[in-house]
């Protein structure tokens, strides 16, 4: 459970996807050095939010972590947010109740090459996650390599997409190089590239 005195590093290293909460809330600061240092009720405040709204904040993301508690320890977790740009880009597409194909190909040693596109059925030896109403599917290569990855979709001022935090490569939440890739969106939920970026 998240207190007011949790550090906002800690809560960005144990639960990604609150970045985004964060940035909702205006608190701008998940990506500086000081957060590391700082608690994110005294954060909160520090950059303008009052007391009711930083204790908002916070109940936010500790009904975030219980969420993530519900996941499963052997799969994937994906983000009530992501899960509604996933419905979103599969309406656009003309592809409503196909579920999400996730691909994380083996990449030597470093992170996997995502992809992303919608499937109407699983294959048979494909692992079948649900989350906020969408299913994904991955295959046993991607399940491997995906174990224990939040999947989330951010916007920011520099854009949007979806993003893939994967603690096995260093688990952290940044650009491509630090364990994270985030996946573009001019184009629904594929076009992803190499790299461990889409």
């Amino acid at each position: 459970m998240i207190k007011d005195e949790t550090l906002i590093g800690e809560i960005l290293s144990r639960y990604p996807e609150s970045a985004q909460i964060m940035e909702d809330y205006g608190l701008h600061c998940t990506s500086c050095s000081v957060n590391a240092y700082e608690p994110i009720k005294a954060g909160a405040m520090s950059h303008g939010l009052g007391e009711e709204v930083a204790d908002e904040l916070i109940s936010k993301i500790n009904d975030l972590a219980a969420a993530k508690a519900k996941a499963p320890a052997d799969g994937i977790y994906v983000s009530e947010r992501a899960a509604k740009k996933i419905q979103e880009f599969s309406k656009e597409e003309k592809k409503e109740g196909f579920a999400l194909r996730i691909t994380a190909k083996d990449n030597n040693d470093m992170e996997p090459a995502y992809a992303m596109d919608f499937e109407e059925k699983p294959k048979d030896d494909d692992k079948v996650f649900e989350f906020h109403g969408v299913k994904v599917f991955t295959n046993p290569e991607s399940t491997k390599n995906l174990m224990g990855a939040d999947i989330d979709f951010l916007e920011t001022q520099i854009g949007s997409g979806f993003k893939i935090t994967n603690p096995k490569f260093n688990g952290s939440s940044g650009g491509c190089d630090s364990g994270s890739c985030g996946c573009g969106t001019g184009k629904g939920a594929g076009g992803c590239g190499t790299g461990g970026c889409c």
